[in-house]
């Protein structure tokens, strides 16, 4: 499978067609090396290493995660608390509001 079926399906691609991609690859070079144009082909190759670089990048992130940030616990669990105080924050300011309405309108019928 090229670089671009892979991403057409927006799977991230397996290992086997990682290894396949650079394989292929790797034999064009050879191949055109062998008949004396490579230097000819270069927007060919330039074309599929970009081709080759998005697979490997994904790859990289979907597959292994490498490169993704690692997340420390503590920062998790200090982010899930920020979020649970914001939640409340915003019901209670919501809560207020509508409270403070409903007392406007309790103290105009009086």
């Amino acid at each position: 499978m090229t670089p671009d079926e892979a991403n057409q399906d927006r799977r991230p691609p397996t290992r086997e067609q990682v290894r396949a991609a650079l394989i292929a690859f790797s034999d064009m070079v050879r191949r055109l090396d062998a008949d004396d144009t490579l230097l000819r082909h270069l927007p060919l190759l330039m074309g599929r290493l970009g081709d080759l670089r998005r697979m490997l990048f994904e790859y990289e992130v979907r597959v292994t995660e490498r490169l993704l940030p690692s997340e420390d616990p503590s920062e998790r669990e200090s982010r899930r608390i920020v979020r649970e105080a914001r939640e409340r924050e915003r019901e209670l300011r919501e809560g207020w509001s509508e409270g403070e309405t409903d007392g406007a309108d309790d103290g105009d019928g009086e």
